[in-house]
């Protein structure tokens, strides 16, 4: 792709939220535009033209209005549900509506995109319009609002193909976004709601919903922010070419550079709530029980194989019972085992299966107790709010690989002519 770019070319970005191309333009206040499109009369383009036409309405943005609207709206649902004043169904339905509308008129011509862009990239090696490098098909702009890359294209058709896939994209990571918020809203408003319920008043509405606020955020910065960077280095490894020659590794490249260090700026991240963490509490307390049964059934088979002399033995026996009666299992086995009249324990299989039998009941409700711990921490709503944000990385990665590879793939439309005005 060698063609100048003319002025009123095409121009795809990588977050834009329009269906539509941009249109890029000649800057006359940084050079006199004497040398023009011979067929269409149009100047040519330079790496001093930073110009859209229009702006376009950026991910960003959109992705940040809608995640303080559905975190609010989120709030008030789970609030309204602790406190019976309607269902789960309805009342996200009126307050989704609220969030979309407040996204709409919050988002909606609120980019600006001329002051954020940076520069063109990979600008013509040798030839210079007014002594500014000239624009060709392989060149591209980069912003610092995205961080986005723009990327020209000469035809239309091929320029509105792009920019359709690019958007749709985008739409589908904000509702992403707008999604993944609702939930920490709700869980928000519905911890503290439910602690007000209980008697609490405002104060433990503010301390539950608080300390759910909390954790989500730690759990974000902590767990699923790592995660989202090894996703985001993954895919880049599998989409990026060996030589690093390509159209994708190039703009990677320039993505990387200007691409800033994450702030805690909204709530549009994902998190990892109070249910979660008590629930991973729970379970790992339970995994412990789990080990220490095991422990207990080790203990009575020991018991059943004991040798030496019969102090020895006792003396085993009573090292044994001290260790066991440190768990609730392991106690009730010993006043299992143990003869009624002697209250000594005597290695008898009959001995052994009043022992295992009280463990085996125990590991039943231990494993049983994980389940429902599962469930409720980790099942429905929370699961869908710990799998969501594993979503956002992959899908921003792809659409960044669509257009990369629209990019490359246009074809040119014959040799572009240039004459001095």
């Amino acid at each position: 792709m060698s063609n100048y770019l003319p002025q009123k070319s095409y121009i795809v970005c990588t977050h834009q939220m329009d269906p539509s191309p941009g249109i890029i333009l000649a800057d006359s206040k940084m050079w006199d535009l004497t040398v023009i499109y011979k067929t269409e009369m149009n100047p040519l383009l330079t790496e001093v033209d930073l110009v859209l036409k229009d702006d376009f309405e950026c991910k960003n943005n959109w992705g940040k209005a809608a995640a303080w609207s559905f975190l609010i709206a989120g709030i008030a649902l789970g609030a309204a549900v602790a406190f019976s004043i309607c269902t789960f169904g309805v009342g996200a339905v009126i307050l989704g509506a609220l969030a979309i509308a407040a996204t709409v008129a919050i988002a909606s011509n609120s980019t600006k995109c001329n002051p954020n862009l940076v520069e063109w990239v990979n600008p013509h090696p040798s030839v210079r319009f007014e002594g500014n490098k000239a624009l060709t098909q392989s060149s591209f702009l980069t912003c610092s609002a995205g961080p986005g890359i723009l990327t020209p294209f000469l035809d239309k058709a091929e320029a509105s193909s792009a920019s359709r896939n690019v958007a749709f994209r985008n739409w589908g990571e904000v509702s992403l976004t707008a999604v993944i918020s609702g939930l920490f809203g709700y869980a928000i408003g519905f911890s503290g709601g439910t602690a007000a319920v209980g008697g609490g008043g405002i104060g433990a509405f503010v301390l539950a919903g608080g300390k759910e606020a909390i954790v989500g955020v730690l759990g974000a910065y902590l767990i699923f922010r790592p995660i989202s960077y090894l996703e985001s280095r993954g895919m880049q490894s599998i989409y990026s070419s060996d030589e690093g020659n390509t159209a994708y590794d190039r703009m990677l490249d320039e993505r990387n550079k200007i691409d800033k260090p994450f702030e805690i700026d909204s709530p549009d991240d994902p998190y990892i709530g109070t249910s979660q963490v008590n629930a991973g509490e729970k379970i790992l307390h339970n995994t412990y029980d789990l080990y220490r049964q095991r422990e207990n059934q080790r203990y009575i088979k020991e018991i059943m194989e004991l040798k030496g002399t019969k102090a020895e033995r006792e003396a085993r026996i009573a090292e044994i019972v001290k260790e066991m009666k440190k768990t609730a299992s392991g106690a009730q086995a010993v006043e299992a085992m143990k003869r009624k009249k002697s209250g000594k324990i005597i290695p008898r299989n009959k001995t052994s299966s009043k022992g295992n039998k009280v463990i085996i009941n125990h590991r039943t409700q231990t494993i049983e107790q994980m389940k429902q711990e599962g469930k409720k921490g980790f099942g429905g709503m929370n699961s869908i709010g710990l799998i969501l944000p594993l979503l956002v990385s992959p899908l921003n990665e792809w659409t960044f690989r669509v257009l990369a590879d629209a990019y490359e793939s246009q074809s040119s439309i014959g040799t572009i002519y240039s004459v001095q005005n």
